[in-house]
């Protein structure tokens, strides 16, 4: 059989049956893309729902309370004057955050005491706990700048200059790379690569498992032929398909993409390598092609919390970083950001290396585990062991 044979026989595979694998590669990714892109639309958390007890009801509370309602953060579901009745609310469920206005607090202010307003979080959803801890700390720092201008007015200070005595350090931020620390451009990209690897192992994985049943290639046919014909078609279709999930980010989604598209597929070329290269050691040493999906879904399951996407792999302990290093998405998925959001990425070459060797190594050993099981009649790994142990035994006994 000619090279040219086996390239069109694994091609033609691909595309047979009513919905052909091939379009798995294609639509998976794609799919990933708008059903992660549509949970992460609104980009930021916003409109908190927030339960407001003021005791005291005066021109004060009524301005702290203004400030609350005009911030997009946060959105008054209730007003109550006893505090039973906020826990009420946050027990409920009825409001995430509660704000507590004691009585006499214009007293306070007036006589230059610490003023103790009191902001109740349910955290349980630390997206929300983070998000309204930040904003209330915006608005507090803001009113306290205010009624202390306001309080050095009275002593005759002119406005621009009670100003500056209240805030006398002003702090600008520049946020670079992600100017509105949205989700969006944060995680949708590293989850359209964790769709692309599903689709990977979706189509590679059965097309090689069956090979052990389907004895279509004689023995002239060498195993890591057959192997790296399969590998090209999948890559074929994977690359171009992260391409196109890609375009859709950034029309539908507006995920940017500063940095060089070629620099982008070193990247993504690398990591279906590695992603590849992994599957076919799993379907090689897989009994059927139930198995051979069933057994590296448990390995790709993980790889997208060890990946830092997102929690951070410098704040790993050095177990869990140890144990990120198997994972393809580890290695991809934060220079893949890199480039997307700030144009260039520092560790692409190496990270690019670790995953192509990281492919070799799996695919070396794939091949050779793959070859064993069609010299001995297409028997699985255990018995092929079985089978050693057996043999070695009449020998000693000969």
């Amino acid at each position: 059989m000619s090279f040219r044979y086996v390239l069109k026989r694994e091609w033609h595979l691909l595309w047979q049956g009513r919905f052909p694998v091939a379009a798995i590669l294609i639509l998976l990714p794609l799919a990933f893309t708008l059903a992660f892109g549509i949970i992460y639309y609104q980009n930021s958390v916003e409109r908190i729902s927030l339960v407001i007890c003021d005791e005291e009801q005066s021109v004060i509370s009524r301005t702290i309370i203004q400030a609350y309602s005009d911030a997009e953060k946060f959105h008054i579901v209730d007003q109550v004057t006893r505090s039973e009745d906020m826990v009420d609310d946050l027990n409920t469920g009825k409001a995430r955050v509660g704000l507590y206005i004691p009585a006499d607090i214009s007293k306070d202010i007036k006589q230059g005491n610490p003023v103790p307003l009191m902001l109740t979080v349910n955290s349980a959803n630390n997206m929300f706990g983070n998000a309204a801890l930040t904003a209330a700390g915006e608005i507090n720092k803001t009113l306290s700048v205010g009624i202390a201008a306001k309080l050095l007015e009275a002593g005759n200070q002119l406005p621009a200059a009670a100003l500056n005595m209240a805030y006398p350090v002003r702090l600008g931020i520049r946020i670079i790379n992600n100017p509105t620390a949205g989700y969006t451009p944060f995680m949708l990209a590293g989850l359209t690569m964790n769709g692309l690897q599903i689709a990977i192992m979706l189509v590679l994985c059965p097309l090689i498992a069956r090979e052990f049943r389907h004895h279509v290639y004689d023995e002239t046919v060498p195993a890591w032929l057959i192997l790296a014909v399969k590998c090209f078609w999948v890559l074929a279709l994977a690359v171009p398909s992260f391409f196109l999930s890609l375009g859709f980010l950034y029309d539908l989604f507006a995920v940017p993409v500063q940095g060089s598209l070629a620099d982008l597929a070193v990247m993504i070329t690398a990591f279906c390598l590695a992603v590849s290269g992994i599957m076919v050691l799993f379907s090689a040493f897989s009994p059927d092609e139930v198995m051979s999906i069933e057994m590296p879904l448990l390995y790709i399951m993980p790889g997208l919390l060890y990946s830092g996407l997102s929690w951070p792999d410098f704040y790993m302990s050095g177990v869990a970083s140890a144990i990120a290093q198997i994972f393809p998405m580890r290695h991809a998925a934060d220079s893949v950001r890199d480039i997307l959001l700030a144009g260039y990425a520092p560790e692409l070459m190496s990270q690019s290396l670790q995953l192509f060797l990281m492919g070799l190594v799996a695919y070396g050993l794939g091949t050779a585990v793959f070859a064993l099981r069609r010299r001995y009649g297409m028997k699985t790994v255990l018995e092929l062991a079985a089978g050693g142990l057996i043999h070695g035994k009449k020998g000693g006994r000969s």
